[in-house]
């Protein structure tokens, strides 16, 4: 009876849904590694960031430029005819206000930018899967743990009734333990849906645009507390630091740009032509030529500009010293809580254990009439309560971790 009447429970679902794909903890971090669109948008800025790094050593190469015209002269004022001519043109900037060590130093401090961001995504895709993963794992717990709670609470009615039949027992007995079957039985119900809700999570996560139904086999692998870490160093080592970090060189590069507005520019060219009337024209024409640039007036584009770096910088140096601030207690935080959660659990397991064997003595206790209905009731709820709270702690126990990691900048994602 207790087999049919589970299998009723998961008809609905079954019915609905079809069978399920099972996935193990590995396959899932294969699979979110592959597919998760925020990691691979973080891997796409990185390799963009990188491209616009190499695209900035640019103004120190020389610029070589090709071109060809035709011109038709008609009229008496001039020498009606065709003109053609080719051209090659070579311009190297030899001073440029400091502008392209500005520019190679902002795309090292915007891909140092990027690397960082990668990292944190990482560490962020690593605690959204362990924290999706252990939620359909407790969601899938806790289907289990509320069918067998309806299924002992089913028992002690057919105990209670039999009982009160018998006048062993009093109505409200018998009433108080038919109304907690049917709480049991909306809990149940609760499960289930919630069920749901924890597939359509980890599908997210591992990228999926269908959910469909998803069942997960084992835990998420959980690591013994070490020694107590130095939360400065820790900080130092954070990615978050780090990419505050080049925004400050960033910035510092940005004032640098702005103040080139001030200095002259000097450009060496070249050019080779050949002129003609006829196609191909003949006619050779060689030009060297050495231009320098000297700014006196911009209408206070260089002044405003300038002041409008020197406060961005200001700014981006503010943030990473809160940054860093944040860090350390963030830390601190993140690992209290880790440190908490993993006693946490042993003590509800305690708790369980102890549970367990009262509710086994008084179950005997009452069958022989050597306990009253008010304290075997207190034990059967008691157990229920400990065996939820253990199958909380350990979810608990592992989103601590996950944001322990996170915190830190590591994971399970390579």
């Amino acid at each position: 009876m207790k087999t049919w009447f589970a299998l009723l429970l998961l008809l609905p679902l079954l019915t609905w849904a079809g069978p399920p794909s099972v996935l193990s903890w590995e396959a899932c971090v294969q699979e979110a590694t592959a597919n998760n669109p925020e990691l691979r948008a973080a891997r796409a800025n990185l390799t963009a960031a990188g491209h616009k790094a190499e695209a900035s050593h640019s103004g120190n190469l020389p610029q070589l430029s090709a071109g060809a015209s035709y011109s038709d002269t008609s009229g008496t004022a001039t020498t009606s005819g065709s003109s053609y001519s080719t051209s090659l043109s070579l311009t190297q900037n030899l001073f440029s206000g400091f502008q392209d060590r500005a520019k190679i130093e902002q795309g090292v401090a915007n891909r140092t930018q990027a690397e960082a961001g990668l990292v944190i995504a990482k560490a962020k895709l690593s605690h959204d899967l362990k924290a999706a993963y252990a939620g359909l794992r407790y969601a899938q717990d806790n289907v289990t743990l509320t069918e067998k709670i309806v299924l002992r609470l089913a028992e002690n009615l057919r105990l209670v009734e039999l009982r009160f039949e018998a006048g062993r027992e009093n109505k409200g007995a018998y009433l108080l333990t038919k109304a907690s079957l049917a709480q049991a039985r909306y809990e149940n119900l609760q499960a289930r849906q919630a069920m749901v809700s924890a597939q359509t999570q980890l599908a997210k996560v591992l990228g999926r645009s269908e959910p469909g139904v998803l069942e997960v086999l084992g835990s998420v692998p959980i690591n013994e507390l070490g020694a107590s870490p130095n939360f400065r160093q820790l900080a130092q080592q954070s990615p978050d630091l780090q990419q505050a970090q080049a925004q400050e060189q960033s910035a510092v590069a940005d004032v640098t740009l702005a103040r080139a507005g001030y200095y002259p520019s000097l450009n060496l060219t070249g050019t080779v032509a050949h002129e003609g009337q006829e196609w191909y024209p003949d006619k050779d024409r060689r030009t060297v030529g050495l231009n320098l640039a000297i700014p006196l007036y911009s209408g206070g584009k260089d002044y405003y500009s300038t002041q409008s770096a020197a406060a961005s910088l200001e700014a981006a140096s503010s943030n990473k010293d809160n940054t860093e601030h944040q860090l350390q207690v963030r830390l601190q935080q993140a690992y209290a809580g880790y440190v908490e959660s993993a006693e946490k659990l042993k003590v509800d397991q305690a708790f369980l254990d102890a549970a367990m064997t009262r509710s086994e003595i008084a179950r005997s206790r009452y069958n022989n009439g050597l306990m009253s209905f008010d304290d075997w009731d207190r034990i059967e709820n008691d157990l229920i309560l400990r065996q939820k709270a253990y199958l909380q702690s350990q979810r608990e126990r592992v989103l601590a971790e996950a944001a322990w990691e996170q915190a830190q900048g590591t994971g399970v994602i390579s």
